[in-house]
């Protein structure tokens, strides 16, 4: 990309005035049963889930994330490439913890093409491919300490009716906390200016699915969303 192009995306970005509970928002917007959610609690799991992963990450933060990872008896190996996943975007890293080893496959294609979209200035500091690598072992490593705890930050929160037929009511929990959490841990072990899901948004922006204009669109919406929120049921 070139040098102008980086600068006016940069600038854009940073007039964005984004925060932690804007992009959570955007996450929890991708919510399978988001459209069940009483707007009046979007605040509350908001709150629960980033101050889940700011909570987990406090005693960790400076630690080598590959240090923690071998400590936990975690391997982690880099894979060329994977299949494609949510948003769109390729799949970039996955733990498995059903065999003998717990180990994080990462994939180096996928996480290429994200550190091109990430070279954005002011987006998440230095982009080196070891730092992409990193937020992504430290994302894992979240979901492994709730592994570990035999509780997802999903499964804390508070489930939603997803489906009502007379008597019969069947209630799911919200899955995205997990993911927001697990950013809000990154955000704060790593200490990135930006949840790393902004990732993601740059990716789309960067491969042309989504342009700047329409993203800056959605983050004003985000944005009143929150305003709108009542203040009670979110301390803001």
């Amino acid at each position: 990309m070139a040098g102008g192009q980086n600068e006016v995306q940069a600038f854009d970005l940073c007039a964005l005035g984004l925060d932690d509970d804007i992009l959570a928002l955007a996450e929890l917007e991708r919510d399978p049963v988001f459209h069940k959610l009483d707007s009046g609690r979007y605040g509350y799991y908001l709150e629960q889930s980033l101050g889940a992963g700011r909570r987990a990450a406090l005693p960790l933060q400076g630690q080598d994330i590959r240090v923690l990872l071998e400590e936990a008896g975690i391997e982690f190996r880099l894979a060329e490439s994977a299949g494609a996943g949510t948003m769109k975007v390729a799949l970039r890293a996955q733990l498995d913890w059903s065999g003998k080893v717990p180990h994080i496959t990462v994939y180096r294609e996928s996480l290429r093409q994200l550190q091109t979209a990430a070279e954005t200035r002011g987006a998440l500091g230095p982009v080196t491919f070891d730092r992409i690598v990193d937020i992504h072992l430290a994302h894992e490593y979240y979901h492994w300490l709730e592994y570990r705890s035999g509780q997802f930050t999903n499964e804390l929160l508070e489930s939603v009716e997803c489906l009502r037929i007379g008597p019969f009511r069947r209630k799911a929990t919200v899955l995205q906390t997990s993911e927001i959490a697990a950013h809000a841990f990154c955000k704060q072990m790593l200490g990135l200016p930006y949840l790393p899901s902004l990732l993601d948004h740059m990716y789309l922006i960067q491969t042309g699915e989504i342009k700047m204009e329409q993203f800056a669109e959605n983050v004003k919406k985000w944005k009143e969303i929150l305003a709108s929120m009542d203040s009670v049921c979110y301390n803001r």
